[in-house]
């Protein structure tokens, strides 16, 4: 049986050689103090807080300068995001329901920050988010941003409450024929409500304009059919029907599996939850002198684990997984000379995978670390390990 330490380290070595090649700097620009527009390649982590710097090059050079809130009025990334540096009111209410406050007023702060970019047009929609922290904000023409008021408070009554004025803000500034009041009152505190409100009311009052929303595309699911290879292990530790010493056995044999795949709002698609149900069979003798035992398996798991993606090209990435699979059923063992079939009683396991993604196929190698196995008639206790190779096929996006 292969040994896990190897396998770790080869796991490791991988992940080195990615993070390697991982640092890519995308084309944008910024503006500065004195409003000189600069050409540069940023290096975007598709920040989920706003970010308060970032890092550039220039074009054709190596050095790599950092940006920061005094230095800069705005910047943004070709085909991604967009953040302006304003100086604006931040509301410090908690947002923890244990720890709401009585009033149903915002404590504002004013505070430097850049603006995340959501909505341009004749009346642009931006947000800032930070920790806990998310607010919304508008601008028409050049006035200022203003909050769109949004808190969560106790009121008199000691009950839970919700200030919407961000309504009330909507009815009063963007009045136009197309919007109505029932769809401002269905109007949520999200970016996708005001993302689509803003833009109604562009198109509203300018139908020839057209509409630019700045957030940057990301896919959300993916779902893959993945068949391969498992190199099977199994090792015996107690053998009631012989003292002869352990025995261990290896086969390989085939694998199918669906992975569904989903992408976290943040970091530029470089984190993802996946779960992959797979079905497994495998079928060798476990001898030893005087006796012979079959293996004969078919098994259901359910990994479930997280994987980190590292992007060489758009359509070229490399990943790893850290998994837990749990073993949804498996049966079973037979006694060839009785023909008597012992159940079984299956652990779980962690695995850990490197693999490359292209277009719509994957490619994975995947170690499953040591897991018991333990049949309930008769006293054998073995030790299952495998690898896996598991080629994938993208069946959908979204």
């Amino acid at each position: 049986m292969l040994p896990d330490k190897p396998i770790l380290l080869l796991f490791f070595i991988c992940l080195s050689i990615s993070v390697k090649a991982q640092i890519r700097f995308e084309k944008g620009y910024f503006l500065s103090n004195d409003g000189v527009r600069t050409i540069c390649n940023i290096r975007n982590v598709d920040w989920d807080n706003n970010p308060s710097s970032f890092r550039y090059q220039l074009p054709g050079g190596d050095e790599v300068v950092e940006a920061t809130l005094q230095d800069i009025k705005a910047f943004g990334i070709d085909g991604g995001n967009a953040y302006v540096r304003a100086f604006v009111k931040v509301d410090q209410s908690s947002t923890d329901v244990s720890r709401l406050s009585n009033g149903r007023n915002p404590e504002w702060k004013e505070e430097l920050v850049f603006l995340k970019v959501l909505v341009e047009g004749e009346a642009k929609l931006l947000q800032y988010k930070q920790n806990e922290v998310s607010q919304f904000y508008y601008q028409k023409a050049d006035s200022l941003y203003t909050p769109l008021i949004f808190k969560r408070y106790i009121d008199g009554n000691g009950q839970r409450a919700i200030n919407f004025g961000f309504r009330q803000q909507l009815l009063n500034e963007f009045s136009c024929e197309g919007i109505t009041q029932l769809q401002i009152e269905r109007t949520n505190y999200r970016d996708t409500d005001l993302i689509r409100f803003f833009g109604r009311y562009n198109i509203c009052r300018n139908p020839s304009a057209k509409n630019v929303v700045k957030q940057g595309k990301r896919n959300v699911f993916n779902l893959k059919v993945t068949a391969g290879a498992d190199l099977t292990m199994l090792s015996t530790r107690n053998f009631t029907f012989t003292n002869k010493g352990k025995r261990s056995g290896s086969q390989v044999s085939a694998r199918v599996g669906l992975e569904g795949e989903y992408f976290a709002p943040f970091h530029k698609n470089k984190w993802s939850v996946l779960v992959e149900p797979s079905f497994q069979y495998y079928q060798f003798p476990l001898a030893s002198p005087g006796y012979t035992l079959d293996a004969d398996f078919w098994t259901i798991e359910l990994p479930v684990g997280i994987r980190h993606h590292f992007y060489l090209s758009d359509k070229t990435k490399i990943f790893v997984n850290a998994l837990y699979a749990w073993t949804l059923k498996e049966q079973a063992m037979g006694k060839r000379d009785d023909n008597v079939n012992y159940g079984v009683i299956a652990g779980s396991n962690f695995a850990g995978g490197v693999g490359i993604a292209s277009g719509r196929f994957s490619l994975e190698a995947r170690y499953y670390l040591n897991r018991s196995l333990y049949l309930y008639r008769a006293r054998v206790d073995l030790d299952y390990s495998k690898a896996s190779l598991i080629l994938g096929y993208k069946l959908l996006s979204k």
